[in-house]
Parts: C-alpha cells; structure tokens; sequence
C-alpha cells in the first residue's frame, strides 16, 4: 500500500502494509524512535503524537489511516542540539525521569497549551490523565507544563494547516485491494459489503477495540474497510421530521465530538459525562459512538445513558435503513444485529424535555479512566410535585446493558416526596441480577439510585 501524508511539516510517500500500526511506521520506516511502545492498548500514552492536530495513541492507528494526514511527533518540536521551550520546560522543573514517557507527555501537553494556553491545575491534570510515568513524577511534570504556559507557550504555538476536503487515500497494490478498502461516501461503503464476496469484512473507525483485540490475537481480520473519514457517517444535529424533532448522530462521531457539540451540550448531558469519563483524551479523539454500540459489551459508557434516553440505532444498506430499539440492536455479549451488508449509520435520540433532569453514574476500580463496575443513567421530567416522564438504564450488571424495567414502570407518576428515593432504590435493588460480584454491584445500584431521587427531590422542595 503506498500512502503520502505529511510527517513534522515534511511531505513523506511510503509503502506499507494497510494494518501496520502509525507507531511502527513511525519507528521502523521512519526512524523516528521518540514515541515508544508501553501497553499498545491506548492506556499508557507512550506513542502519544498529533493527527491533524488531535492528539493520538499511534500503537492504535493503522497505516492505511495514515494517508493525507499530517502528523506531529515529539521530534518535530525540537532537536537535542535545539530543544523547544515545551521541552526545555520539562527539563528546568526536572519533569524527565527514566524518558520512556516523555515524549509522550510532552505531545500530551503539547496538544492541551495549543488550544488552551492558560490552563488551570485541573485542566492540566486531565489532559496528562491518559499519560502513564511509571516514575511516578507526576508533580514535577505538572509544574512543567504550568511553566511552559506561564511563559507564554501556548500563545506562540502556530495553527498547522491541515487539509480537510479531498483527502489523499491509500493506494491499495493489487492482492490488497481485494483485502483492504477506504471508501470516501456511504455509497461506496455498500458497494463493497455487497461486492465483498462470503468473506466478513470487519469494519474499521476509531480501531480503540480493534487495536487491542489484533494484539491480542482475538481478532485477525480477512477484509478491512476504513469508514471513520465517510462524511455522512459524521455529524451531529436536530432534525426535523413528521411534525417531531430527534437528534441524529453520526455512527463515526467521537466522543470528542459529542462533548464539543453545541447540541449534545445543550440537550445531553448525561452523554457527554459519559463521553469524558470513557477514556483520556487521546482515546476521545478516536473512539466513536458507532463502535460503542457495535462491540455490544456490557461495561459500555455510551449505550447506558442512550438506552435511557429512549434512542434507536439506524442500520442502513443500498437498499435501505431499519430503525432498531437499542434492546433489538444488541443482542448479547460482543453481538450485535446488523446483517450482512448493512452499517450502522446513526443514531436517533428524542430531543429530552426542556427542563428535564439526566444523570449518568459511574463506578469502577478508581475515579477516572477505568472500566465501569456499575454505571447507571436516569432521565427524568417532573411537572409540579411529579414525575411525568421517566427511565432509567444499567451496565456492567449483564453481558449488555439494561433498562431497569420495574423501575421504570413503578416511578412515572410518583409523587415527589421525602419517602420516593427509599422506594425507588428498594425496586432498583431487585432489578438487576449481576453474576459477579453482585452484593457489591447491587450495593452500587442501591445507593445511585438513592442519591439521584434525593437530589430530585430536594431540587423541587
């Protein structure tokens, strides 16, 4: 496969395999070394760079999306004969410890003063949270980038250009372009799963689960189609239609885009809890709502909190589109109902009630950037001193996420009373029935459920 992109301002023309990943590329064709192979998950961000100006984790990336792109890594910012300030700022504060980590941390850094050049302790903390130093420093590494910003950084970081529109895409040799596909439509998308023959073409967005399932060896795909840069597939907007309105989302929209929206913002918040706590930065610029929904796991963030907004998945072909509840969408553990030909196109969510109350909770085995041991998400609409509207979602309690049937059937029409949480947690107690660990995750259930009808209550005294 030849590709052309453009690599720390150079333009660069390779030939590699589809699925070599961007961090091999950059060590072994490339010969640049800075970023560094730690878990080749996405959860260390030692291979941290930036892709069109969003940061990465390039153990994550395949080649084949590497194409048209234009890519920083910690070697473009400066040399070891003329560090950039970033670089040196890390040096003056003694933030380089061991130097497996750094050039990671430093890109991760590089990317939050870029557009935030006065950030808060806070901010800079959150920003380094998918950044691992095994040191442990990470004190010294925070005065770093808080001196870097001090000194006015961010301000002198100039705007890169990047190109938007007619993306360059691979070029496929001829064995591969039986194998490895990148349509630039949805049109093109169907005609390859129709024409594809009886082999499963696995299809391929953000890669945050087909990465680690390749390394693993759980995955080794026949046929790859590359659908994260189809435009149609991208988006987020209320749409009118039949006198009702729904926001549609795009399958390939990350969950960068969904807390970025104006429009989720607004009217989801939940989901965009949801979005920031399913991951660090590198992993929210790549991980799509599409692939939450068709990897159909029961830890999933996202499906939680749209099955509790009541949304339908939309799966389309070139012959047409079918309208799925969530519950008809995913069908077990790792299976979900899309048939042969079909992609997941969007999402459709029911525009909440102005006023309405949503909630998304989540539990795991630390505060941040863990996999989910229990998460709820409630949405709720009260008139006066009752609940009008009403539902309420779990996951982790199952091998796919749930709606909390006797919960929600019990609670529209309550009243809002001192009693109400006491209640609602009692039936939510004996709505799930988790197999692992389940004193813990009911415990979990109990006392969420508890807390968001305590703050229900108390915001309408």
């Amino acid at each position: 496969m030849k590709i052309e992109m453009t690599i720390n301002g150079a333009s660069k023309a390779l030939d590699v395999p589809p699925m070599k990943r961007m961090l091999d590329v950059l060590r072994e064709d490339l010969g640049l070394v800075g970023a560094k192979e730690g878990c080749g998950e996405g959860e260390c961000g030692a291979c941290a760079v930036l892709m069109d100006e969003k940061l990465v984790d390039s153990c994550l990336v395949p080649a084949m999306q590497m194409a048209g792109s234009d890519i920083l890594t910690i070697e473009g910012l400066g040399s070891p004969d003329d560090l950039d300030d970033l670089q040196n700022a890390f040096l003056d504060e003694g933030a380089v410890h061991c130097g497996f980590c750094t050039p990671g941390m430093i890109m991760a850094a590089y990317a939050l003063l870029s557009h935030d050049p006065h950030p808060s302790e806070e901010e800079i903390r959150v920003a380094l949270a998918g950044n691992i130093c095994r040191c442990t420093g990470y004190e010294k590494i925070c005065r770093a980038v808080a001196a870097a910003a001090e000194r006015g950084y961010g301000e002198r970081i100039k705007s890169r250009a990047v190109r938007h529109g007619d993306r360059k895409r691979p070029v496929f040799s001829g064995e591969e372009r039986e194998r490895f596909f990148s349509p630039s439509s949805l049109a093109e998308a169907f005609d390859v799963l129709r024409t594809s023959g009886d082999g499963e073409v696995t299809v391929l967005a953000g890669g945050t689960d087909i990465g680690p399932d390749m390394k693993g060896g759980r995955l080794v795909p026949a046929k790859v189609m590359d659908v994260f840069s189809v435009p149609e597939l991208k988006g987020i907007e209320i749409v009118e239609r039949g006198g009702s309105s729904y926001i549609r989302v795009g399958a390939c929209s990350t969950n960068t885009d969904i807390t970025g929206s104006p429009v989720t913002r607004k009217h989801l918040p939940a989901l965009v809890t949801a979005s920031l706590r399913s991951g660090a930065l590198a992993m929210q610029n790549r991980a799509t709502i599409g692939g939450n929904l068709c990897t159909a796991s029961g830890a999933g963030d996202l499906p939680v909190v749209l099955l509790a907004l009541g949304a339908k998945a939309v799966a389309a072909s070139d012959s047409g589109e079918r309208e799925l509840d969530l519950e008809e969408f995913i069908v077990g553990y790792r299976k979900n109902s899309l048939r042969r030909g079909e992609l997941l196109e969007e999402i459709r969510i029911p525009v909440p009630r102005d006023g309405s109350r949503q909630v998304f909770y989540k539990r795991g085995s630390r505060k941040a950037l863990t996999l989910s041991r229990a998460s709820l998400a409630f949405y709720a609409y009260c008139e006066e001193d009752r609940i009008v509207e009403f539902a309420a979602a779990a996951g982790s309690m199952s091998p796919v996420p749930i709606r909390l049937k006797n919960l929600n059937a019990a609670i529209p029409g309550a009243r809002l009373c001192p009693r109400l949480p006491d209640e609602a947690a009692r039936i939510a107690y004996d709505d799930v029935n988790p197999r692992k660990t389940p004193l813990y995750r009911k415990t979990m259930i109990v006392n969420l459920t508890h807390r968001f009808f305590s703050e229900l209550v108390s915001c309408r005294a």
